[in-house]
């Protein structure tokens, strides 16, 4: 039995892992006989081979969209953010008032001296205005001499006085257009609505003339403009060496190349401008 199983099964094992023969015959019946088989090409080594040339296609492609990023994407950014921040900065308001003319009030007595007292009429709105700014500045000028006062001295206890009536003045500090001048008048003010009271006096100034002008301005800033303004001072320098760094760090080098192109750009841009000024205007 044992003979009969391997007998039976031999044969057929044989023919099927025998080569393949192939008779070629030629004339007089003599001929060649081939052997062998098919050598079979393996999928998985094509795609090996076209999985290379991809792989390497979508490294450069990656490469290519790293370096764009940083070439263009980022400082086009940084710029959309510093134009936020700047328009920040600008929300607060800027105010002028200016009158002439004034009118003779009377007179008033500051610590036992006579101030003759003058009045400027300004807008309606000037107290709300005077009042809310984050600083403001007044001016008060006529012949050959000037005052003025700002929101940091205002209020200030040594620069107030008291008059004889039970009001409040506020003394400006004085200048005159002239070193030969020895003196310079005294100025106080007091604000009530839409009226500038001054309180003048010549202090031996002969050269001085009467107040004649007043000026105001103000500016409402935000009160964090310092930290803004220190952002945006800040934000291109720290951003870039942050991204050529992170771009080394990361192996994302095309990302750190592209940071550096555009600063080498801007470098060579800011160059010609200069130069063009140069020679627009022969310096």
């Amino acid at each position: 039995m044992e003979e009969d199983w391997w007998g039976g099964d031999s044969p057929h094992d044989s023919a099927s892992d025998a080569p393949k023969e192939i008779v070629i015959s030629g004339p007089g019946g003599s001929g060649n006989t081939l052997t062998g088989g098919v050598n079979q090409i393996s999928e998985d080594d094509q795609n090996g081979v076209w999985g290379q040339v991809d792989q390497k296609d979508s490294t450069r492609s990656r490469s290519v969209i790293w370096f764009l990023t940083g070439l263009i994407v980022v400082p086009v950014l940084l710029g959309g953010i510093s134009t936020f921040l700047g328009s920040m900065e600008e929300t607060g308001g800027y105010d002028e008032e200016y009158s002439q003319y004034p009118v003779l009030i009377g007179s008033v007595t500051i610590d036992d001296r006579t101030f003759e007292t003058y009045g400027f009429s300004v807008s309606p709105d000037f107290h709300y205005d005077f009042d809310d700014p984050s600083f403001w500045s007044i001016g008060i000028s006529g012949d050959n001499w000037g005052s003025w006062l700002d929101s940091y001295d205002f209020g200030d206890s040594d620069l107030q006085a008291v008059d004889s009536q039970g009001s409040q003045w506020q003394s400006m500090w004085t200048y005159t257009w002239s070193s030969e001048f020895s003196n310079t008048p005294e100025i106080y003010i007091r604000v009530e609505s839409n009226f500038v009271h001054v309180a003048f006096n010549l202090n031996e100034c002969s050269e001085c003339g009467q107040p004649e002008y007043f000026s105001y301005y103000s500016d409402d800033y935000p009160e964090n403009q310092d930290v803004i303004a220190m952002v945006m001072c800040l934000l291109w320098p720290v951003a870039i060496i942050a991204g050529v760094v992170w771009g080394y760090a990361t192996g994302r080098k095309p990302f750190a190349y592209g940071l550096m192109s555009f600063c080498a750009l801007a470098a060579v841009g800011v160059m010609l401008l200069f130069g063009l000024l140069v020679m627009a205007f022969g310096w």
